[in-house]
Formats: structure tokens, sequence, C-alpha cells
């Protein structure tokens, strides 16, 4: 679909203050297309954050905003839950995003009677292929359209460069520092792409963490905290009772605050290559050491043996953009059941990057899950504590 054949319709633009997503934006003035911007609230730190945007970015002071923070939040923890982490350890920050966003934006699209949904997936990638498979599947009646679909607009800009020339022509206020740095972040984890990464042989040191200091600058006195989890899932931070967001969120700040690490992943990619990303996802990463230790207190032996089988299956099956499929949900319900006595509290100690697990207790337990003890009673031989 090219620009052009856009007239007659009403596009909805998923603007997120990215590069692509302003440049659709000034492509559509251009061409006199009607549109309707809408940016989601998920939770995105800083100067990603939808508030910044809006103050800021002049092409941006006409979107509406989506509030989906508490549902991208229960997202993230059922992955925690599940323990569902993609290679190096990624959280699938971006492509739980990707599900929550377009989900959560049907009911807007329609209410505007868009029929277009335009988005800034960088052409032949992961999220492209992630926006339109989802968009069929909850609004099949909305076309997806991507600017590069259009070879005279791809033959025009053949650069990141030449696209931040010609949004900054049209909006004197940005700053445009995102020709050569691609960030996508949320209340989940943040990450990190650029030239400098993306090849092996140069070193990490070039990205600084979004979400917390570097790990040699936080502090050198480790710091407590304890989580309280409920059937599997955080909630409570200190003896602070929290929502889903609230719990990741006041994660986010605990773990930030004591270094972020930023994990060097090279990925495997939907199309059978590999691609080099910096990561970072310190709340996540802390509830979920807390929660792992948890599980090993709480699950029994064959229900430990199934969630790891099914951790995988379901990190992939996100990341593949299949998060709402009928056997990835199905996966996400057995995780569910499986961790349903995990109930307990987990004192942690956040040190330089690291979360540690000090002790477990007031958890639940079961004949499947006793204890056994032997030199708490004598350590001449094996007592197994007795459960009601």
């Amino acid at each position: 679909m090219k620009f052009s054949e856009l007239k007659g319709k009403k596009i909805g633009i998923c603007a997120s203050g990215g590069l692509v997503s302003l440049f659709i934006t000034q492509r559509l003035k251009e061409e006199g297309v009607a549109y309707d911007q809408f940016t989601v609230d998920i939770g995105q730190p800083g100067d990603e954050g939808h508030d910044y945007c809006a103050g800021n970015i002049d092409l941006m002071q006409d979107t509406k905003v989506i509030d989906l923070r508490e549902e991208i939040a229960q997202v993230f923890l059922q992955a925690v839950r599940a323990q569902a982490q993609y290679d190096g350890g990624y959280w699938n920050t971006t492509g739980i995003a990707r599900a929550v966003t377009v989900k959560g934006l049907v009911a807007a699209l329609r209410e505007q009677q868009c029929n277009v949904l335009a988005h800034g997936a960088v052409h032949g990638g992961n999220d492209e292929f992630r926006f339109t498979y989802y968009l069929k599947m909850f609004a099949p009646e909305i076309l997806p359209f991507s600017p590069w679909e259009d070879p005279t607009t791809a033959e025009r800009f053949r650069s990141r460069v030449a696209m931040s020339d010609f949004v900054a022509d049209a909006d004197q206020t940005l700053m445009l520092g995102k020709a050569h740095h691609s960030v996508d972040a949320n209340l989940g984890g943040v990450s990190h792409e650029n030239r400098e990464v993306e090849l092996l042989s140069n070193p990490t040191d070039s990205v600084t963490p979004i979400m917390g200091v570097r790990v040699a600058d936080s502090p050198d006195r480790p710091e407590r905290c304890s989580i309280t989890f409920k059937h599997g899932l955080p909630v409570a931070i200190n003896d602070v009772e929290l929502s889903a967001h609230g719990a990741i969120a006041m994660a986010n700040q605990i773990a930030g605050r004591n270094g972020v690490l930023l994990k060097n992943v090279l990925e495997n990619r939907m199309n059978g290559t590999k691609g080099r990303g910096l990561y970072e996802s310190p709340g996540l990463d802390l509830l979920g050491t807390a929660a792992r230790h948890l599980f090993q207190a709480t699950v029994d032996k064959d229900g430990w043996e199934l969630l790891r089988f099914l951790s995988p299956f379901i990190a992939r099956q996100t990341y593949a953009g299949r998060l709402y499929d009928p056997a990835t949900q199905t996966a996400i319900s057995s995780a569910e059941e499986l961790t349903a006595n995990a109930s307990g509290v987990v004192e942690m100690i956040c040190f330089k990057g690291s979360y540690t697990v000090d002790r477990v207790h007031d958890y639940a337990k079961s004949r499947f899950t006793a204890q056994q003890f032997r030199f708490a009673h004598g350590g001449q031989k094996w007592i197994t504590e007795a459960v009601a």
C-alpha cells in the first residue's frame, strides 16, 4: 500500500515518539491524509513517556493517550510467574509491549472509525510481524500500514538520518538524537540498539541505562527488601500492598538504584538470523529471582520440572508474536495452576546489580514439598517435617 492509496481512509497512528512514528505523521500531513494519533501509556520511563513527548514534540501534541499500565504489568507478572525468559535472560519486554499495545488500541481505533493502523516498526523485522499478526487477530477489518510499503518513500528516504532531517524540518522543537540510537522502553524494561551495539567486536559501554544507575555508580552498601507473593504473584514489597503495576514500579526503583545490569544479548530472531541488543529490566530481574526461589520451596518436584519445560515455550511464543495464541495461553494457565501454592515472603539483598535471596519464610507447605532436616534434629538421621 502506498501513501497515495491512503487518501479517503482514516488512519490511526501508533505514536511512540520514536523517529519512524513521527516520520509517518509528517508524511501523512505532507500527503493531506486524515489521521488520528494514539499513544499507549505502558509505563515508559523519563524522556520516553507520553507526557514528555506531548510537551516537547509538536507532532505529538494532539495524541490520544490510552492507559495500559495495569494491563501490561499483569502480563509481565505472568511471565515472571512462568519464568518465561528468552535468549540471554530477556523478559520479552518489547514483544509483550506490542501484544498489549495492539490489543489495547483496537477499541479506540474503532471508536474513531479508523480503518488503517500505521506503525513505526522496521520493515522486515520482528515488530512488523507482531503488529500485523495481532491486528489480524483482534481487528481483522483494520489494515496495518508501514511507510516502507511505499517504494517511492523508501527511495526518497534511504536512511534514518534522512528521515530525521525531514522530521526536524517540520518540528523545530524536537531534539533528534534518535537517528543513531533506537530505544524501546516500557514499565518492564528498555532495549537499546545502535550501530556500535550491533557489532560484536564493540564493547557495551556506549550505552547508559535509563532505569537506574550503572553498577559502578551504585551504593557501596547492600539494600534489603522483602517481597510477598500470593499464588505465584508479588502482592507487596516491604509490607506495602501493591497492584501489578505498583509492584513492578517499586521493584524497578529498588533494583535500579542498586545498579542496572545491561544484558548483552545475541538473540535468535524470527527470520532465522541473530541480532545483538542490550536490555535492562531491573525490576523484573529482582521479582523473577525471588519468585524462582519461592517456587523451589513451594512447587512439587514434578510440577517444577513441568514449569521449567513450559518456561522456554512461553518465552519463544511471546517473542514470536504469538502471546495470545491458544497454545501459549494454555501454557500460561498451566504455569498459574502449578504455582497456585506459591505463597510466602522472600527476603532479598540488592547490591551492585545482583539480587540475592537471603531467606524465605511464611511460605505454603504441602506433603509434596515437605522439607527434610538432619542437623536440626541431632545430625544422625534425616527427619521429614510433618505437614497437615
